[in-house]
């Protein structure tokens, strides 16, 4: 149990895995490009599915609000009020008028974070607050005050011209009362409880902006360059996903670019080994079988891989990427991982001119020995772990690329919507896909992707 209450699933993100597998004439540096899946079992700090700000505490039946809560509550509604409106109109003294006075060192670092974010043109921002709290003698004691620390607490915030619908930053502040009032304490009490608050680019140094078309590059002042360069490749893969998936996305993203993998892990909410991913892109699903929804979504890119690639290797991994955020509405939870990255590849190497055989280097390797699969790629393969991850990923860009010879690519993308937005199981929603768009039992279509390895691969 987490000090919320409950674990929360983080937001389905996609990586994109850096495989130590030689390509030859290709011109991909010394590694090969697979995508994995990353499903890290840690709390989300990314809240999904955040309910509206509420100014009433938790519903429960066993807690009555006596006086002095009732006017603590207001007094800290009041204070996040001012907090929301001094970060929406930038002004700096408003803004650290609502943190402890008695902690100089936390209000230079709020300080620095609060002119890092008064660089992202912001539409929105808000606090989504549970006035019902958790116990809080340690920090009682160490304050030496009276404090809070509510049940929930997220940062809403939407950037102007890219999200429509604001996404959620779960946080675990404390509130301290001093004499004046209440005011912010911390943001990092409960870190070492395995509750860190969730971190925005904004709060490892100062930040800039760079916007190409529809794509916005957020990144630090050492990193413009390379900012510049991501945009423009990225502002140039959003037509080869259209091409694939039409226009029925928002074809805008905003691609975060870190100093470094660590800020990358931490700004995605991932603790799990970073150093085989080149790219991450993230959003905020709801769990099957709910339609996904998805909120704020995202490419970060990772500083220590990135220089590794050659430019048609950013040009894969940005497309990829990008079809991951286009169809991010499409894919549930549920949906077999081969569909969903095996989708994202076959849109990001259309164009590549690479040989199937090198695309798929290592299943073409089995199938050469007589090693055959005998079902598509199970979820498990995906892991980062799994020996054969490489044969999972080129197993799904080849069920995608089969569905496509025989259906076309638009029967390639009803394919993928019909399994990705159904409410039935997950084994039933493929079967109906199979039937209703290939006209194949499940059966047949593993045979018939067996039979296409042979031909192709062989």
């Amino acid at each position: 149990m987490t000090r919320h209450g409950a674990r929360r699933q983080l937001p389905r993100r996609f990586g994109v895995v850096l495989a130590a597998v030689p390509v030859i004439a290709v011109g991909l540096a010394d590694a090969t490009i697979a995508i994995r899946t990353v499903h890290p079992a840690t709390p989300a700090r990314h809240a999904a599915a955040a309910p509206a700000p509420s100014a009433q505490p938790s519903s429960n039946p066993r807690f009555t609000l006596n006086d002095a809560e009732t006017k603590r509550n207001a007094a800290l509604r009041a204070l996040l009020d001012r907090r929301r409106r001094a970060i929406l109109h930038h002004d700096e003294k408003a803004f650290l008028a609502t943190d402890d006075p008695a902690q100089p060192g936390f209000r230079a670092r709020q300080r620095d974070e609060f002119r890092a974010l008064a660089a992202i043109p912001l539409a929105s921002w808000d606090y989504d607050i549970d006035l019902f709290g958790l116990p809080t003698s340690p920090q009682t004691r160490r304050y030496r005050a009276q404090t809070f620390a509510p049940a929930r607490f997220a940062v809403r915030y939407a950037i102007r011209g890219f999200d429509d619908k604001p996404t959620s930053m779960a946080q675990t502040p404390t509130f301290v009362h001093r004499r004046a009032g209440w005011y912010v304490a911390s943001f990092d009490d409960y870190a070492t409880a395995g509750n860190p608050s969730a971190k925005g680019i904004w709060d490892f140094g100062p930040v800039r902006t760079v916007q190409v078309g529809s794509v916005l590059a957020i990144g630090h002042p050492q990193s413009l360059s390379l900012m510049r360069e991501i945009a423009d490749t990225t502002a140039s893969s959003i037509p080869k996903v259209t091409a694939v998936w039409g226009r029925g996305w928002s074809r805008k993203v905003v691609v975060l670019v870190p100093s470094t993998q660590q800020e990358l892990g931490a700004i995605v909410d991932d603790s799990e080994d970073l150093s085989q991913i080149a790219a991450v892109a993230s959003a905020e699903v709801s769990t099957c079988p709910a339609a996904p929804n998805p909120v704020g979504g995202r490419i970060a890119i990772n500083p220590h891989n990135w220089p590794t690639l050659s430019s048609l290797g950013h040009r894969i991994v940005l497309t990829h990427e990008l079809t991951h955020v286009a169809t991010r509405a499409s894919s549930n939870s549920c949906m077999p991982t081969w569909l969903i990255e095996g989708f994202a590849d076959y849109v990001a190497y259309r164009d590549s001119s690479l040989p199937v055989r090198v695309v798929a280097a290592e299943l073409a390797a089995d199938v050469r020995a007589g090693r055959v699969p005998t079902s598509l790629p199970p979820n498990a393969t995906f892991d980062g772990s799994s020996k054969r991850l490489a044969q999972a990923y080129e197993g799904g860009y080849m069920a995608c690329r089969l569905i496509a010879s025989m259906v076309g690519e638009r029967g390639l993308v009803r394919f993928y919507t019909a399994v990705g937005t159904s409410h039935a199981t997950p084994v039933h929603a493929m079967a109906s896909a199979v039937r209703a768009i290939l006209h194949l039992t499940s059966a047949q279509f593993t045979a018939r992707w067996q039979s296409y390895l042979r031909s192709q691969l062989s």
